[in-house]
């Protein structure tokens, strides 16, 4: 197999540092506190949201595991900028406080990622997001079954609690669904009149400050004590909805939202088996991969692919061996036509434990 680097001949521009403390704080605060942010983490991208910024300190908050350095990737127009920070301290907010330490500006006339070519492999399953919102509004009887099941096991659990299982069945999201999306974390409030604390900040959670919006939204302040949400996803990689319970008498513990999360991951595996979910017979090739994206060729006749553009959200199975698969969602950043079908570029978005342990085991042998 060879590497290629499809814009590699305009890779002279060298990179800049900033270690100037003056400069490298004004750019934190007007820039990486204010625009999208991600952390390169296995040279994956994964997308995290800053807080705060209080000189010389940077707030942000994400679920990956505690390590002693962090590096923020910003893009902006035509500029790549990598912030190397130390982490301070994890906070009760679930939090990572970061000093930032140097800043490194790179023009983006590359890709600065290599793609690794591919022989065989193959994509399957490959469904537009959209596709999974039409399905959730249509009746299907065995998803219905399945979620009656889980609920009165739930209503068991928690005899004096409300529970309840929903998927998003519209474009536009609640507020609800816009926060799960935006963090993709769980909401676990053991009392909504308060923040966290003790053991109960051992959950990675959505932030009370985000909670407060969703409260207001859905009208729970006075008439609920506490709640667990929990994500309902496609794969690990697609939220497609929520489990709620709802406490108007106690305040909900830790143990109980491990088990609430336990059968929610126990349902989406059901749906998954009893094949509640879309599916998309047509296999496309993979041409290209990196550990940031992926190239395949797909066919140009009509298919669930052929009302989707530049920008668009998708999900896929990479079939890079027989026995290396995972299912990977990406947004759509290129599409070019050809003679036997249409090429997508696709690049890569919260990837999955499975999905990075597939990327390193498929790049690894390269």
């Amino acid at each position: 197999m060879k590497t290629t680097d499809p814009q590699g001949s305009q890779a002279n521009t060298p990179p800049r540092k900033i270690i100037d403390h003056t400069q490298l704080h004004q750019i934190t605060e007007r820039l990486f506190t204010r625009l999208p942010l991600h952390i390169i983490e296995n040279n994956q991208k994964i997308a995290v949201r800053a807080m705060a910024y209080t000189y010389p300190y940077l707030e942000v908050l994400h679920n990956l595991p505690p390590k002693p350095n962090r590096t923020l990737l910003l893009i902006k127009e035509d500029h790549s900028m990598l912030l190397e920070c130390h982490v301070e301290k994890r906070t009760e907010r679930s939090t990572e406080i970061l000093k930032p330490l140097r800043l490194t500006l790179t023009h983006r006339q590359v890709r600065h990622e290599n793609r690794t070519s591919m022989l065989a492999g193959q994509v399957h399953n490959v469904i537009p997001h959209a596709e999974f919102i039409r399905s959730n509004a249509a009746t299907n009887a065995s998803r219905d079954s399945l979620v009656s099941k889980y609920t009165k096991a739930l209503q068991g659990l928690m005899p004096q609690a409300k529970v309840k299982i929903d998927f998003q069945r519209i474009e536009r999201r609640t507020v609800r669904m816009r926060k799960l999306h935006e963090f993709n974390l769980p909401i676990f409030a053991p009392e909504i009149s308060r923040q966290r604390n003790a053991d109960e900040q051992s959950i990675v959670a959505l932030p009370y400050t985000e909670y407060e919006q969703i409260i207001r939204a859905d009208g729970l302040a006075g008439e609920v004590m506490g709640e667990i949400c929990e994500p309902l996803r496609y794969r690990d990689v697609l939220i497609l909805g929520f489990v709620q319970v709802l406490s108007e008498q106690a305040t909900l513990t830790v143990q109980q939202y491990h088990s609430v999360r336990q059968l929610t991951r126990r349902l989406e595996h059901e749906l998954d088996q009893t094949h509640s979910f879309p599916e998309n017979p047509i296999t496309g090739k993979i041409i290209d991969v990196s550990r940031g994206g992926m190239g395949f060729l797909y066919t140009g006749q009509r298919s669930l692919l052929s009302s989707v553009g530049v920008q668009d959200q998708i999900v896929l199975e990479a079939h890079f061996t027989p026995d290396n698969t995972a299912t990977f969602s990406g947004k759509i950043m290129n599409m070019t036509a050809l003679e036997t079908g249409k090429r997508y570029g696709i690049e890569f978005e919260n990837v999955s434990e499975a999905g990075e342990k597939a990327l390193e085991t498929f790049l690894a042998k390269k």
